[in-house]
């Protein structure tokens, strides 16, 4: 009887994990969707933000210099197909960054 129940429920766990594989990935795709939404709607108000710059006294500029750190993450995102989980996102930036921060700095505009 024991046989007949683990086959029954080996058949029911296959069917399962199919299930929750599909679900995964439809989760995934949805997560995409909205973040590649939420980034073009982040990359208007930047361009926006980019052209308006020349307005804010030099003295306020430093206060721009987190939109670097925007930008180069926006670019990240549309290079890694709006995957908010790929490893590229997280691994070797700092450096990249530094510098882009430094040059937004000197020159006075990002």
């Amino acid at each position: 009887m024991d046989t007949i129940y683990n086959a029954g429920n080996a058949h029911n766990d296959e069917t399962t994990n199919s299930k929750n594989e599909q679900e995964i990935l439809e989760s995934q795709e949805m997560l995409r969707n909205a973040t590649k939404e939420m980034a073009q709607m982040a990359r208007f108000h930047m361009h926006r933000a980019r052209s308006n710059q020349n307005s804010v006294p030099k003295e306020g500029r430093p206060c721009l210099l987190p939109a670097v750190c925007g930008i180069q993450y926006l670019d990240a995102l549309d290079t890694c197909d709006y995957d908010v989980f790929h490893p590229t996102l997280v691994d070797g930036r700092r450096l990249d960054l530094m510098l882009l921060l430094g040059r937004a700095w000197f020159t006075g505009s990002f």
